[in-house]
């Protein structure tokens, strides 16, 4: 006698459960869906990127360089003041403009970095110019700090108030663009980065 319950393609004997050609069938079927699924998967949009995104990315950029622009501004002053003090007493010597003007390298440097790590961070489609901007403010106020140190740092010791009079000048534009990125990066949700004048 024949077992008419096997399915074509069973193994005789097999008795009673599922056949090849049904288990075959299921795994299709479910590598269908696994193929529709991932194709859904990778035409799926990408949640738009937002300007609290770049807040975030900027903050994180500034917390990088916080500390040692800090440290950078403390020096800066402590060299700003014993220059003073030695230019008081008229016994300022060139180098003590050589330190502060180093001083103010040191400073150029960190806010270059800052530049270009906050240049580097995704820009949402709707501030894309804005978050540019600051960037591109950051990168000019780091020219203009190392300015400040090539003033300090060639002075004409025959005449030193012409160099210090273009570093007061200079000095005041830099601390106006450091009101200026700040404010940016404010209205962009991130919090200052360089510090205020």
């Amino acid at each position: 006698m024949v077992d008419d319950s096997s399915d074509e393609g069973s193994p005789p004997g097999s008795g009673s459960g599922i056949s090849r050609r049904r288990i075959l069938e299921i795994v299709g079927a479910a590598a269908a869906v696994t193929g529709v699924i991932i194709g859904v998967i990778q035409i799926w949009p990408e949640p738009s990127y937002t300007i609290q995104d770049w807040g975030k990315e900027a903050n994180a950029v500034c917390a990088k360089t916080q500390g040692g622009i800090e440290k950078s501004e403390r020096d800066k002053d402590d060299a700003l003041e014993r220059l003073g003090l030695a230019n008081m007493q008229g016994i300022a010597t060139r180098s003590d403009y050589i330190f502060a003007g180093n001083s103010f390298y040191d400073m150029a440097g960190l806010v270059n970095m800052q530049a270009a790590d906050l240049s580097e961070i995704r820009t949402p489609n709707s501030r894309a110019d804005e978050t540019k901007e600051v960037s591109d403010e950051l990168w000019s106020l780091s020219h203009k700090i190392y300015r400040v140190a090539e003033v300090l740092r060639s002075v004409d010791m025959t005449s030193p108030n012409d160099a210090l009079t273009e570093f007061d000048a200079l000095a005041k534009e830099a601390d106006r663009q450091s009101q200026r990125i700040n404010e940016s990066l404010r209205k962009l949700g991130a919090r200052n980065c360089l510090p205020a004048p």
